[in-house]
This record gives structure tokens, C-alpha cells and sequence, in this order.
């Protein structure tokens, strides 16, 4: 007959051993920039990444999909915002008191918020894969979305080459996939 403390031992350890197995993969990832400057650009096409059209960004600045930096120098900050679950804050790499906002349907530098829990300052970014190699060239984060942060239902979107980026609905389309690269 088997005792009240074997049973109790076994059912201990096989949850023991639950806890302290591989976890499911995921579908998605959270990008980690690691504080170094970034560019997001177009997963679909290359060329095109998120920028503002003045060499000196500026409060009021509306982002489009080219940078006058050129496609070689980075142009953003990616941080942690510090609440959860992780969201983050895209900030100009010169100056880190621009802040990349949601403003209406599209983006715009605006001054960063102080505290970092500025609404509209708060982006939700999921990725299809990370890594952590700093190389330029390679990618924080691939085929990303980016969203207001409580907003999973709207997603930056690379328009046509008369439009800005903007803030559509999500349709998992290409357009609306970025890679954050160093």
C-alpha cells in the first residue's frame, strides 16, 4: 500500500519538474536594441525606412518613410518603457527629447515624456525573430509590428510614396512590417 507521504512526494516532484521544463516556443519576440541606435525599415522594402524629412528633427515633425539622415545612419532609440507587459518609447537618436507620438492616424516627434508613461508615446512591438548581435547591418528585431501601446487592433503602415506613415488597422500585410536594424 503506498503511504500519504510517497504519494504527496511524487505529486511534488513531477510538478517540480513541470515548472523547470523548456517553455513553448513563441510566435513572436520583443525586440532588445540594447540602448544602441537603430533604423526601422521596410521588411518589404528595404529601401524605406521610418524618418523625418529635416536633418534636425524637430517638435511637430510628422515621420515619413524616408530620412534625410540617409539610409545608412540610424535615426532611433528603441527603449523599454519600463511597464508591463514590454512596450517601448522610439525616441530620436541625437536627441532624446523627441519622442515619437501617435498622433491621430500618423507619427510625429513630440516632446518625450519625463515620467515614460505618456500614452501615445508607447508603442507595442511584436517580432517574428530577435537577436542581440550589435553588428550594423544586422537586426534587433525582423518582420515587426508596431502599435500604440493598448491599440493591438491599429498598426504603423508604410503608405504609398505620396503618403506618410500611418496608423491603420491591422491586416498582417506586408506593409506593415518592419526590421529594427543596427
Amino acid at each position: 500500500m503506498v503511504s500519504l507521504f510517497t504519494t504527496v512526494f511524487a505529486a511534488l516532484a513531477l510538478a517540480g519538474s513541470s515548472v523547470s521544463a523548456t517553455p513553448l516556443a513563441r510566435d513572436t519576440c520583443a525586440p532588445n536594441a540594447q540602448g544602441s541606435g537603430v533604423s526601422i525599415v521596410s521588411a518589404q522594402f528595404g529601401s524605406l525606412e521610418w524618418g523625418d524629412h529635416n536633418a534636425t528633427p524637430a517638435v511637430g515633425d510628422v515621420l515619413g518613410f524616408s530620412s534625410a539622415r540617409g539610409l545608412a545612419a540610424t535615426d532611433f532609440h528603441v527603449q523599454q518603457s519600463g511597464q508591463f507587459p514590454a512596450s517601448f518609447i522610439i525616441k530620436d537618436v541625437d536627441n532624446n527629447s523627441l519622442a515619437v507620438t501617435a498622433q491621430g492616424s500618423h507619427l510625429a516627434f513630440t516632446t518625450a515624456s519625463d515620467s515614460g508613461d505618456q500614452v501615445d508615446q508607447i508603442f507595442d512591438i511584436s517580432c517574428q525573430s530577435c537577436a542581440g548581435d550589435t553588428t550594423p547591418g544586422k537586426a534587433a528585431g525582423s518582420s515587426c509590428t508596431f502599435s500604440p501601446h493598448g491599440h493591438s487592433d491599429q498598426c504603423v503602415t508604410l503608405g504609398s510614396k505620396d503618403v506618410l506613415l500611418s496608423l491603420t488597422g491591422c491586416t498582417g500585410s506586408s506593409n506593415q512590417l518592419f526590421n529594427i536594424v543596427f
